[in-house]
């Protein structure tokens, strides 16, 4: 005669929680992409909305309580970020998720330091985007693998040598030159230093007043020039 109470065999072919996902992508297409994937019955997903805009995702996504928000970096007006970053702190429960064609690790690090809990690339497979946005809900930090490759060689590089600051300019316009060279944009540049966009734009200014130049492009090509020891002539 068995001793003991018998073990119930739990059921493992149980269908995982209906997730209820939002979406903010200004491109029609991916956002409609995005809403058939989900719609498949086999990923037991519910769409609850979808958003081309940083500020009207603002306004009415918390209304529809996803668990998850799909969210692109490249917005309108204010960027993926940014809203991250706010919508984060209204929106405790539910996870952020980037969707981004960006692979730049400066980009990442900001998403990430911004509230996202993982940072995919538009460029996955679709059941790779399915399965992050999953594990994002259940406590995860999906990576597409070039992201992950690319955090991993950002840690194993060796540190490089200081070079000597840009005649002229102050420590914050170096930052924010250094901050444009590696990809970003000014909006990026202000989230990322905590300065209003005006503020940015007002440094700019006085950035291309002293290296003599019309342009962003042309600054970040004399600023590559003094780093690569390639010449400095303003």
């Amino acid at each position: 005669m068995e001793s003991g109470a018998r073990k119930v065999k739990q059921d493992d072919s149980k269908p995982p929680r209906t997730l209820r996902v939002a979406v903010v992508e200004d491109d029609k297409v991916v956002r409609t992409f995005i809403e058939r994937l989900l719609g498949k019955p086999e990923h037991n997903c519910e769409f609850v909305g979808a958003w081309a805009d940083a500020e009207s995702a603002l306004r009415e996504l918390p209304a529809s309580e996803p668990d998850v928000v799909v969210v692109d970096l490249e917005l309108p007006l204010m960027s993926g970020a940014e809203l991250i970053s706010v919508l984060s702190r209204k929106m405790i429960s539910a996870a952020f998720v980037v969707l981004t064609v960006h692979d730049d690790p400066a980009k990442v690090f900001a998403a990430l330091r911004a509230g996202a809990h993982g940072y995919l690339l538009k460029g996955s497979k679709p059941e790779d985007i399915v399965g992050g946005i999953r594990s994002a809900s259940e406590g995860g930090a999906p990576l597409s693998q070039e992201i992950a490759r690319l955090l991993i060689q950002s840690f194993q590089e060796p540190p490089k040598t200081e070079k000597p600051p840009i005649p002229g300019l102050t420590p914050r316009e170096t930052q924010i030159l250094e901050r444009l060279a590696q990809g970003m944009v000014p909006k990026e540049v202000a989230f990322e230093l905590s300065l209003s966009y005006e503020t940015v734009r007002d440094y700019l200014k006085g950035v291309y007043q002293k290296l003599h130049v019309r342009s962003r492009t042309e600054a970040v090509i004399k600023f590559l020039q003094h780093n690569n020891d390639e010449g400095w002539a303003t």
